[in-house]
């Protein structure tokens, strides 16, 4: 079963405690392309109007960037596990709601939404495909779904190198940017090791969605992916 199953409380709980430097970690442990990356996850949306659900939103860092890239955006639901999290997103609430649940089990209505954005947030799920069915459960038919999430490489020697980043290279930038709550970082890692390769998720995305499409940017290290509801 892909997904953290047993260490899904152990992530959650050091969430939490990142929750106070979450934007700073971010840019640190991407070398500053964090932003970057989720304004191409909003275009990868495509022009979609209406209602979007940003599934694992954290403190907003994804909705803002759906916001900037996407006018015809009419209202934004962020979705997070840690209400505290989504107490400290900086956002526009006239069109932002904040939904406390998960994502094998979100507290929409089936079809209930035009489309969804995912930042780094897919990894984090309990049961993956469980995530997955459930997130197309309250997506309309033609929605569109685009996902930023760590690349797991099916090429060994990639793997092996985007392995020892997470593992030991951004913990170490991270403890040198913010001191020893940096190390956090490390939990990255778990998440990283529970992760498919990309073969295997790539399988796994197209057993629920249409027209996936794959990029790969950060020498493979990073994976977006875009898909339609059929």
């Amino acid at each position: 079963m892909p997904g953290l199953g047993k260490d899904w409380w152990r992530v959650v709980k050091t969430l939490d405690r990142l929750s106070c430097f979450y934007d700073e970690l971010n840019s640190v442990i991407s070398l500053g392309r964090d932003k970057e990356l989720r304004r191409i996850t909003a275009r990868n949306l495509g022009n979609v109007s209406g209602v979007v659900l940003d599934a694992g939103a954290g403190n907003g860092a994804m909705t803002r960037a759906l916001l900037a890239e996407n006018p015809n955006v009419k209202l934004v639901i962020m979705l997070d596990f840690l209400p505290e999290m989504l107490k400290k997103a900086n956002v526009e609430d006239s069109v932002c709601e904040r939904l406390v649940g998960v994502f094998e089990a979100i507290p929409l209505r089936d079809g209930s939404v035009d489309g969804v954005v995912m930042a780094f947030s897919l990894r984090d799920a309990y049961d993956m495909s469980a995530a997955l069915q459930n997130i197309k459960r309250v997506m309309k038919n033609c929605g569109r779904l685009s996902i930023l999430e760590l690349s797991k490489p099916d090429n060994a020697f990639k793997r092996l190198l985007v392995a020892l980043y997470w593992r030991l290279i951004s913990p170490m930038l991270a403890f040198m940017r913010l001191g020893r709550k940096g190390l956090l970082a490390y939990e990255i890692y778990i998440t990283y090791k529970k992760m498919p390769e990309n073969r295997a998720f790539i399988k796994l995305m197209r057993a629920f969605f249409e027209s996936v499409n794959v990029k790969k940017k950060m020498l493979d290290g990073v994976i977006l992916v875009s898909a339609l509801h059929s």
